[in-house]
């Protein structure tokens, strides 16, 4: 990566880091997607949906801190001037959130929309048919 030497390349970075945080919670919501439809559903009375949604809240967590801890760690250090380095930490941490945001409210939305499957099921029991 390049050192960020000016407040253009500062400002390209800012951006890069809001579209990387939506890019980061699509590939969460995928992962979490998968992995509900990997738990098998269990018998009677079936309880698999605590499973599918303590995992969709382990990974609806983990993904925002990963994501800010490589930006403070590694994208961090390549810039500059201490103010522009406040200035995108600052970013980082609104990107994170929004990103955190994306995910719950994109999550739920899809699992109202498919209700009766295993990743609607992360809402709480189903009703049998």
């Amino acid at each position: 990566m390049a050192v960020i030497g000016s407040k253009k390349e500062l400002e390209a970075l800012i951006s890069n880091t809001y579209f990387s945080s939506l890019a980061f919670a699509v590939v969460a919501i995928l992962i979490a997607l998968v992995i509900a439809t990997l738990i098998k559903w269990q018998g009677h009375p079936d309880n698999s949906y605590k499973t599918r949604r303590a995992w969709w809240i382990i990974i609806g967590v983990v993904f925002p801190i990963a994501f800010w801890a490589i930006n403070y760690f590694y994208v961090g250090k390549y810039i500059e001037k201490a103010s522009w380095s406040a200035d995108f930490m600052k970013a980082n941490i609104f990107a994170a959130l929004i990103g955190l945001g994306l995910y719950f409210v994109v999550s739920i939305i899809t699992m109202l929309i498919v209700r009766s499957s295993k990743w609607g099921s992360i809402l709480g029991k189903t009703k049998n048919k």
